[in-house]
């Protein structure tokens, strides 16, 4: 049974109806210029008003998800937005529940990065670990002087990535590191220092090829870190 209090459950009936039609556009395979249904057929399908679901599409064209040209109808957008030179594939930039999409990024995280750390053990040349070191370097000089470190915690982890000899590994990175901007304005300054501390260990267990080292510490970190986010996520909640 879902939480009365989740962030779901107190969307109004166009957000919800919204998201519905975003799941359609996923599930059917929409592409960018392809026409809607129109309204009395969605209207239908979805069990709601011709009002309710204008008011949903509206929500869809602020998103920048549809577009309406009048007298034609409604059609699918190109999901880039304006100012940005990167697809957004996975449709994570639409989703409206923020809190449970970090969640979730982090349990994807945890399904991969620890065997990323243990790859890139096995096959770290010796320039990937010099620069895996000068990151943790800046890493610890932007954590002693208070200066944002998030920029600086995705490319320590990239360069992980980079290192591991997967070719598709590296592709990912940058989209499951999304969630690092969600969280990051919550973390205190202690676990900033423990964070230096732990991008250290799991360095130096790559650079001295300890594998299985590398794995656990990787799975450590990103365990505190999911624990971390599911406490302030309750407290949020709770504070409501």
């Amino acid at each position: 049974m879902q939480n009365p209090r989740d962030p779901v459950n107190r969307k109004s009936l166009p957000e919800r109806t919204a998201d519905t039609l975003i799941n359609m556009l996923h599930s059917e395979n929409y592409r960018v210029g392809a026409k809607l249904p129109n309204e009395p057929e969605l209207a239908e399908r979805f069990e709601v008003s011709r009002s309710t679901l204008r008011l949903a599409l509206g929500i869809l064209r602020e998103r920048g998800i549809v577009y309406t040209e009048r007298g034609s109808g409604t059609f699918v957008a190109d999901f880039r937005k304006e100012n940005e030179t990167e697809y957004d594939p996975l449709g994570l930039s639409v989703i409206y529940d923020k809190s449970k999409l970090a969640l979730d990024l982090l349990d994807m995280r945890m399904l991969i990065e620890p065997k990323c750390a243990l790859l890139a053990a096995q096959n770290a040349r010796r320039h990937d670990v010099e620069v895996l070191m000068h990151i943790c370097d800046e890493f610890d000089k932007l954590v002693a002087s208070g200066q944002g470190y998030v920029q600086k915690d995705m490319e320590f982890h990239q360069a992980i990535a980079n290192c591991s000899g997967n070719l598709v590994v590296p592709n990912l990175i940058p989209y499951i590191h999304q969630m690092q901007r969600l969280t990051a304005r919550i973390a205190p300054r202690k676990r900033r220092e423990d964070t230096a501390v732990e991008h250290r260990r799991i360095a130096e267990a790559i650079a001295d090829r300890r594998g299985a080292d590398a794995y656990d510490l990787m799975q450590y970190h990103l365990s505190v870190i999911r624990e971390r986010f599911i406490r302030s996520r309750t407290n949020l909640q709770t504070d409501k």
